[in-house]
């Protein structure tokens, strides 16, 4: 089997070098991210907010290099079911560049305030219409300390009943944001087996019977190794080849 039938890409390395500098292909990347390997790590993270004080603010940081998956990772844990329950409100942002305070601010009350009685650079009133309400937020892609100094003072007038998930690539900003060591997740990259799974599910959209592949697993160790374990890698090099014609043994 090959998995480029009659087509020659270079190098592995640089196809992935290639295809991860398309600015379109890696949105589609991330957009189309599966949680593949990742399920224990995702319900850690959910007990590790459950069990938290209910009357104390709390700050999880989850943080590794880019394109490990932190921000699918997160995303899954906002949305699940387990914690809907949890809360009486929840915002879940992206951190833009360059960082403006006032932005995010905004975003944040936005998603918070459902009535949408917030009046912009108000957070004083926004905190006394969510007072005694638990809220879950997520702050996606937090990429200095300074951020985080001047978020926490807004954050910290919501109360103390409040959960925060912060995203970073640098530890030292995910220590500085949840101090615990306990409330801080490392995010590693994947073992070869889930790396393996999530790039057959990529290549192959559609269910597919893997055994008229017989070759593929060989083939995939090079690009794979070149991944790195890097879910985004993975993925973008995964969709560019599900487009391909494929050939059957």
């Amino acid at each position: 089997m090959r998995i480029l039938e009659d087509q020659h890409v270079g190098t592995n390395e640089e196809m992935v070098r290639k295809s991860l500098t398309r600015t379109g292909t890696i949105a589609a990347a991330l957009e189309e991210s599966l949680l593949v390997g990742r399920e224990k790590e995702k319900y850690d993270i959910i007990n590790l907010i459950s069990n938290q004080d209910a009357h104390q603010l709390t700050v999880i940081s989850v943080w590794g290099m880019g394109g490990l998956g932190k921000t699918t990772l997160v995303k899954e844990v906002y949305q699940s079911q387990e914690l809907s329950v949890l809360f009486d409100k929840r915002a879940c942002i992206t951190v833009m560049r360059p960082f403006v305070l006032e932005e995010v601010v905004n975003s944040l009350a936005m998603q918070l305030d459902a009535a949408s009685s917030y009046r912009k650079g108000n957070f004083e009133e926004l905190a006394k219409l969510l007072e005694g309400k638990r809220c879950l937020i997520v702050l996606d892609d937090l990429s200095s300390i300074e951020e985080w100094d001047q978020l926490l003072p807004k954050l910290s007038k919501m109360g103390n009943t409040s959960q925060i998930i912060v995203t970073t690539r640098e530890e030292n900003i995910a220590m500085h944001c949840s101090r615990k060591p306990e409330n801080i997740h490392k995010l590693k990259v994947l073992e070869y087996k889930d790396a393996f799974d999530l790039f057959t599910k990529k290549v192959f959209k559609d269910a597919t019977n893997l055994d008229n592949y017989p070759g593929l697993a060989e083939e995939a160790k090079p690009i794979l190794k070149k991944c790195n374990g890097l879910p985004l890698a993975i993925v973008t090099i995964g969709g560019f080849l599900a487009k391909q014609p494929k050939r059957e043994n």
